[in-house]
């Protein structure tokens, strides 16, 4: 039997398969995806190479469905010469702010609907927490009440969390 012999083995050794290497193209490219979804201002902070910043900027200029798609496949490319961890650091920070601000966001409504509801054991944690002033939040909290079982937007509801979140944001300063 015949034996063929492609090259030498040692050259293939550590060499990755052509699909590790597409599929590490396409998570560039989904990389590159990610930073089109970011606002202009982050993009600046993110110290972006200029022909990769263009290419972004380029995308967003694009109406049309296949020039955009190859505009991505361009922005894919930009992202292979260059050191992609960086990047990835950078997403991940952006993703992780989001989560904490998320959950913030969720904590300052929890403490809304609490106040709104009654609870009094909330209303002395936020007073010695924020040194807020226990009228103002109960006013609205019972204006806030009103208003819901009226079945009115809740104005006071609004007004309520917006006094809960300029407290959490001053206790973060």
């Amino acid at each position: 039997m015949t034996e063929f012999v492609y090259g030498n083995e040692e050259d293939w050794e550590g060499r990755p398969s052509k699909s590790q290497r597409k599929r590490d193209m396409v998570a560039l490219q989904k990389l590159g995806e990610s930073l089109l979804e970011l606002a202009p201002e982050q993009l600046e902070r993110m110290d972006l190479p200029e022909d990769l910043a263009e290419a972004v900027r380029f995308y967003h200029t694009l109406k049309d469905k296949e020039a955009r798609r190859r505009q991505l496949q361009f922005i894919g490319t930009v992202m292979r010469k260059i050191d992609p961890e960086p990047l990835r650091q950078a997403m991940d920070e952006l993703d992780q702010l989001r989560y904490r601000q998320a959950e913030e966001f969720h904590q300052i409504e929890e403490w809304r609907d609490a106040l709104v509801e009654g609870d009094r054991e909330v209303l002395t944690e936020l007073v010695g927490r924020f040194g807020l002033d226990a009228q103002q939040l109960n006013r609205l909290a019972r204006q806030a009440a009103a208003e819901k079982a009226a079945g009115k937007p809740s104005k006071n509801g609004r007004a309520l969390f917006r006094l809960l979140r300029q407290a959490f944001e001053g206790e973060g300063s």
